[in-house]
């Protein structure tokens, strides 16, 4: 979820990207989660009940043992 919030944070409204406060991310993040079924429709988002949220696919990552091919200089 804290992955979501930063996408929105960063890349929303599509005419403004990052004009939102903290407090509209939230709220965005949270109709989105819950048109997901991901919280509840009267859920609140905030810094400390965001962390909280666990998404369905929380355990379905697999670790990329690939070697980096870009490094940083």
């Amino acid at each position: 979820a804290t992955t979501l919030f930063d996408y929105v944070r960063r890349a929303m409204p599509f005419h403004a990207p990052g004009s939102l406060s903290n407090d509209e991310v939230y709220a965005v993040s949270a109709f989105i989660l819950a048109e997901g079924k991901i919280i509840g429709r009267s859920d609140v988002m905030s810094a400390r009940t965001l962390p909280l949220v666990n998404m369905p696919n929380r355990d379905g990552f697999i670790p990329d043992t690939r070697p980096e091919q870009f490094k940083a200089k």
